[in-house]
């Protein structure tokens, strides 16, 4: 054994010793971060669509963030009722997924700088922060925007969110989660899919103002 497999097993060994384990998640755990990520979808379109209400001049934009906050409203509200039968509370459960999602992030971090002199450590949870950052810089963004430039940036952000949710969504469904929340993500998704379509339309609307 040479030197540098040495040097890595004993990173690993300090690694295993020092930091906290995280085993793979649990079904339960895997089901919260889907509902947290519905829930935090609904209320991330809902701010936009009223942001586009107060500050677009185009009345099809208007039109259009009105049906937005109408649907994720009525759909958060079927998260909310789901919750309400699992006993979850959204708040408390997106503040501990949050922590949790510290703490791994502290964690990587750690091994990365152990691993540093040999470049063998994988780099990935943060990917998953940024994406939620990433939201956060989009609605910073369309607040400092106005007329058409807003419009084109928050039909922009119309169409990715809207993807975005689709896709985890469609990827998560066929797993093993709880029958009650599979039934909700297919509740959910044929509207989720209307918005995607008028938000690509709409795209065509507003690229030509």
């Amino acid at each position: 054994m040479n030197w540098k497999n040495r040097a890595l097993e004993a990173v690993a060994g300090i690694i295993l010793v020092a930091l906290p384990a995280y085993p793979q998640a649990s079904e339960t755990v895997r089901d919260e971060r889907i509902l947290s990520f519905v829930h935090q979808a609904n209320l991330h379109e809902i701010e936009e669509a009223k942001l586009a209400k107060a500050k677009s001049g185009s009345q099809a934009v208007k039109d259009f963030a009105d049906q937005m906050v109408t649907d994720h409203q009525s759909a958060d509200e079927r998260v909310g009722a789901y919750a309400r039968h699992h006993n979850v509370d959204l708040d408390t459960l997106q503040r501990r997924l949050a922590m949790r999602s510290e703490e791994r992030l502290e964690s990587e971090r750690q091994v990365r700088a152990l691993g540093t002199a040999t470049g063998e450590w994988a780099w990935t949870w943060e990917n998953a922060i940024r994406s939620k950052d990433n939201d956060g810089q989009t609605l910073e963004m369309l607040r400092k925007l106005d007329g058409a430039a807003f419009d084109r940036e928050f039909v922009r952000a119309m169409v990715d969110g809207h993807q975005k949710v689709i896709d985890r969504l469609n990827g998560v469904r066929d797993r093993s989660i709880d029958p009650d929340l599979r039934n909700l993500i297919d509740e959910l998704l044929p509207t989720i899919k209307q918005h995607l379509q008028m938000a690509q339309a709409l795209q065509n609307v507003v690229s030509k103002a």
